[in-house]
C-alpha cells in the first residue's frame, strides 16, 4: 500500500478513502492479515490488518526498510495518444519500473490538453500510476510531468526512430513520438536515435517495448 510520506513512522497508519475500499472490498484482507506498505520513496514496512466495526487500521510490525536504487533513474518522454490508451501506457510502464513519465506536444500530436483541464487530468494519471505501484509492489512512485513542448527536450534526449542504433544502458531518457512520428526538425534537435526493430509501434506499444529494455540495466 501507498501511504503519504512520513507516516510510515506511525503507531498506526491513516489511510485514505481509495486506499481503505481496496483493502477491505477488493483485498477482503481480513483482521490479522499481514501488508506491505510504502512512502513512495524507496521505505517499506509490513504492517497488520485491524478491524473495528466500519473502521481499518494498519499497525506496522516490522522496521521501515530502506530499498537503496539498483540503477539509474529511468524517463520516459511520451507523446499522448488518444483515449484510454494513454492511461493504459502509464499503467504499463509503472509496472515495469519506469520512474518518471514526460508528456509530450510535439509538432503532429492529435492530443494536447486544454490548459484548464490538466491539473485534473494529471491528478487522474496519478491515481493510475499509484495504483499500478500497489499492484506490482513497488516501492518508488512514479512522477508525472505536465505536457509541455517537445522540441527543447529532445535536446537532452535519444527518440525511438526506424533507423537508429541499439538501445544501450547508458540510455535513461528516451522520447516516444506520436502517431504521425517525429517531424524532421524534432529528428534534427534529438541527441540520438535508437531503434525498436523493423516494425512500426503505436505510441503506447514503443513505449512498452523501451521501459522494458531500459529498466533491466544495472547501475
Amino acid at each position: 500500500m501507498l501511504v503519504d510520506a512520513g507516516q510510515l513512522s506511525a503507531d498506526a497508519l491513516v489511510l485514505d478513502s481509495d486506499t481503505e475500499h481496496h483493502l477491505r472490498r477488493v483485498l477482503r484482507l481480513r483482521d490479522g492479515e499481514s501488508v506491505s506498505v510504502t512512502d513512495g520513496a524507496g521505505r517499506w514496512l509490513l504492517a497488520s490488518v485491524r478491524l473495528a466495526g466500519s473502521s481499518l487500521q494498519l499497525e506496522p510490525t516490522s522496521e521501515v526498510v530502506v530499498e537503496v536504487a539498483s540503477r539509474d533513474p529511468f524517463t520516459i518522454a511520451v507523446a499522448m495518444p488518444k483515449g484510454d490508451r494513454l492511461d493504459w501506457l502509464v499503467q504499463k510502464v509503472t509496472e515495469l519500473g519506469v520512474d518518471r513519465i514526460a508528456l509530450l506536444h510535439a509538432d503532429r500530436s492529435v492530443v494536447r490538453w486544454k490548459p484548464d483541464r490538466v491539473d485534473s487530468q494529471l491528478a487522474r494519471l496519478q491515481r493510475i500510476a499509484d495504483e499500478a505501484c500497489r499492484q506490482s509492489r513497488r516501492v518508488w512512485r512514479v512522477e508525472i510531468d505536465a505536457p509541455v513542448d517537445a522540441s527543447p527536450l529532445l535536446t537532452e534526449m535519444v527518440v525511438a526512430e526506424p533507423g537508429g542504433r541499439r538501445i544501450g544502458p547508458l540510455d535513461r531518457s528516451v522520447a516516444i513520438g506520436p502517431e504521425g512520428g517525429w517531424s524532421q526538425d524534432e529528428l534534427d534537435l534529438a541527441a540520438d536515435r535508437v531503434s525498436l526493430g523493423a516494425n512500426i509501434l503505436r505510441t503506447e506499444t514503443a513505449a512498452v517495448a523501451v521501459s522494458a529494455l531500459c529498466v533491466t540495466f544495472e547501475r
